[in-house]
C-alpha cells in the first residue's frame, strides 16, 4: 500500500496550487502522475483551476525494480556494467533514465499538442529532472541532480526543442 500525503503534504499542495493558480490560466489542464501522492497534490491545483485532474502513468517515478520499497541503507551496490552509461542501466531490473526520458518525450509530444496555451504536470522528483533536462534541451543523461526539488515546488518551463 502507497503512504499518503501527510498534513504537512497536504499544505503544500494547497500552496502549489495557489502558486499555480497565479501562474496559468483558469482551465488549464493538469495531468498527473497515477501514483497515489501525486493525484492527492494535484487534485486541489485541479480544483483551484476549475478543471478535472486527469492521470497519466508516463508521469510515474522512475521504476526501481527489485530496489522498490527499501532505504539505501538496506541494499548493497551493484557493479557498473562495463561500456554501459549508467543512466542507459535497468538497475535491478527497473527503468533506465533513458527509459523514463522515452516516456517523458512521448507525453510531451502528446499533451503539448493538444495543449497550446500549456499545461500543469504534477509528478515526482526524479521524473520531474528528466522533464526539466528535456525540456530545457538536455539529454537524459545530463540531469541537474543538484537541483533542489522540495515537496510541493512549482518550477515553470516552456516547450524546447527536444534531443533525443
Amino acid at each position: 500500500m502507497r503512504v499518503p500525503l501527510t498534513m504537512l503534504g497536504r499544505r503544500q499542495a494547497c500552496q502549489a496550487a495557489r502558486e499555480v493558480a497565479d501562474l496559468v490560466a483558469p482551465g488549464t489542464p493538469v495531468i498527473a502522475s497515477d501514483q497515489k501522492r501525486a493525484r492527492q497534490t494535484a487534485r486541489p491545483i485541479a480544483k483551484k483551476l476549475g478543471v478535472r485532474m486527469t492521470t497519466d502513468p508516463r508521469l510515474r517515478e522512475q521504476g526501481l525494480g527489485s530496489m522498490e520499497g527499501h532505504t539505501p541503507n538496506d541494499l548493497e551496490p551493484l557493479p557498473q556494467p562495463e561500456g554501459v552509461h549508467p543512466a542507459d542501466v535497468r538497475w535491478a531490473g527497473g527503468e533506465s533514465l533513458a527509459d523514463v526520458a522515452n516516456r517523458c518525450r512521448d507525453l510531451i509530444a502528446d499533451v503539448s499538442a493538444d495543449n497550446p496555451l500549456g499545461i500543469v504536470l504534477v509528478t515526482h522528483g526524479d521524473t520531474m529532472r528528466v522533464l526539466l533536462g528535456i525540456l530545457d534541451g538536455r539529454s537524459y543523461r545530463d540531469l541537474d541532480w543538484d537541483m533542489t526539488l522540495p515537496n510541493g515546488c512549482v518550477v515553470v518551463r516552456d516547450v524546447a526543442p527536444m534531443q533525443p
